[in-house]
């Protein structure tokens, strides 16, 4: 009797509420009360408010906002998730009894069904619990039915936090960049799929330790064409959970290579750690690692224009191939073997001619010049001897001498960038052919003026026949390199 007094005293404190307004029905009640908020907004976005407003009459065990809260910071989502989960109607009719049930009507160890089908479990010993939620406010009564006020959401047995295991990534800002890649391979449908599937969850991290690594940006690494085997080599199929896991054992991935596990001193797939395992979802499990799975053929430059493109030290050489109209050539299967200037041997040349970038690139033998930098076949810095002679594209043969290596007089700085269409060495010194012509800017009137007035003009042109370059003007050619 003393139990029934106290629930009916915290009945007239809780929140104002009149027990006598039973003109009310129970969304009407449960909207009025700023403690319910959460509640009244899951009940609209369930589609449940005319169902309660029905006659009934239904007894309603009610969370509070702050029995949400708890609940959101328990599972770490936010509550738009939750209001927008797939069980959502699932989780709110399992607080509904059919019958008016008031708290005189409760006995120890009942267990009515609710309107989602499962059972519910009345705890009399020290207080009201249903399940493991305390009733804190009872017998508030409505116009159909009567409410019950608890102090946690009741979940039901079957509730999936994740319906799938990209929920898992979407909800986690840890997983920003594998939730682009994912949508910008076009994955996210058939992982949000029946499965089961087993996914290796690199974090954010984990994706800028390999953007660093590999010296590339995000847009490079989410627009590469083999993005889609990179993610897949994530993937096995089937539930595979930790305890499942066996030292040295081999798993076949979607996307088709094999990852090995590693159970000596943690759990590693290939050389990433499994720092968080077994996040379940309806249709898998997530496994967090600390590196990206690269796979064995993966090509990080498919081209050597893709080399040339993502380095900023090349514009120059990019900018001249673009304007000689040869990087669909150098897109093609190859393989090449092209020695690249980088901006400074460009600038140096630049400086020597007394010319602007504009200059040089408006030559109109200026493929000439680049032909010269690249030779059919894919030639390692392994395969150079000393003397070697090999023809380039552009018809010419290039002389290559041991020490550091040079090819002319050009030192080669960096070797064996390698591409899936051929490989790049790095040279500090544009190398001209001796077929290239080159015509400088005049007055329209024939021969450049050699006067007093243009010395510096003439003083060009006995720096050109130094380098081996033919001047001519764009009437008359005044030398030529035999």
């Amino acid at each position: 009797m003393k139990k029934i007094i106290s629930l009916i005293l915290a009945l007239f404190l809780f929140a104002g509420i009149n027990v006598f307004a039973v003109e009310q029905d129970i969304v009407d009640i449960a909207s009025g009360n700023p403690d319910f908020s959460i509640l009244v907004a899951a009940l609209q976005e369930a589609e449940l408010v005319e169902a309660l407003k029905g006659e009934g009459p239904f007894t309603v065990f009610a969370p509070t906002d702050a029995a949400f809260a708890a609940l959101l910071a328990d599972l770490g989502v936010s509550a738009s998730y939750l209001l927008g989960h797939p069980q959502l109607a699932e989780i709110l009719t399992y607080h509904v009894v059919s019958g008016k049930v008031m708290s005189t009507d409760l006995v120890d160890g009942m267990t009515p069904a609710t309107l989602n089908g499962e059972t519910i479990t009345i705890d009399l010993d020290s207080g009201v619990k249903v399940n493991d939620s305390n009733v804190i406010a009872a017998d508030i009564e409505a116009s159909n039915g009567v409410i019950h006020v608890i102090d946690k959401v009741l979940i039901p047995s079957d509730f999936v936090l994740y319906p799938t295991v990209v929920d898992i990534a979407v909800n986690n800002s840890g997983f920003s960049v594998l939730v682009a890649a994912l949508q910008k391979a076009g994955l996210v449908g058939a992982l949000q799929g029946a499965g089961p599937f087993t996914v290796f969850a690199p974090t954010d991290a984990a994706f800028t330790d390999l953007l660093t690594q590999l010296g590339v940006s995000a847009e490079y690494l989410l627009n590469h064409p083999q993005l889609a085997e990179i993610l897949t080599y994530h993937v096995v199929s089937g539930k595979v959970m930790s305890t499942d896991l066996v030292d040295g054992m081999t798993a076949e991935t979607l996307n088709g290579e094999e990852i090995t596990v590693d159970l000596d001193g943690g759990v590693k797939i290939n050389e990433s750690n499994v720092i968080i395992a077994d996040l379940e979802a309806g249709n898998g499990v997530v496994h967090v690692i600390d590196k990206v799975l690269i796979p064995s053929d993966f090509v990080l430059y498919p081209t050597i224009v893709d080399v040339a493109l993502n380095n900023p030290d090349f514009s120059i050489l990019v900018a001249a191939l673009q304007k000689a109209g040869l990087v669909d050539a150098l897109l093609g299967d190859g393989p090449f073997t092209v020695f690249a200037p980088t901006n400074a041997a460009f600038e140096a040349l630049l400086e020597a001619l007394g010319i602007t970038a504009e200059d040089l690139l408006a030559q109109p033998d200026l493929a000439k010049v680049l032909l010269f930098h690249v030779i059919p076949g894919k030639v390692m810095s392994s395969d150079l001897t000393d003397g070697l002679m090999a023809a380039t594209l552009n018809g010419q043969e290039v002389t290559f001498t041991e020490g550091s290596w040079f090819i002319q007089d050009a030192e080669i700085i960096a070797v064996d960038i390698e591409t899936g269409n051929g490989v790049i060495h790095v040279i500090n010194k544009v190398i001209i052919p001796s077929n290239f012509t080159y015509v400088p800017q005049d007055d329209g009137n024939g021969l450049p003026d050699t006067s007093d007035n243009n010395a510096l003009g003439f003083a060009l042109i006995a720096l050109m026949a130094g380098l081996g370059l033919a001047v001519v003007s764009s009437k008359k050619r005044v030398a030529k390199q035999s």
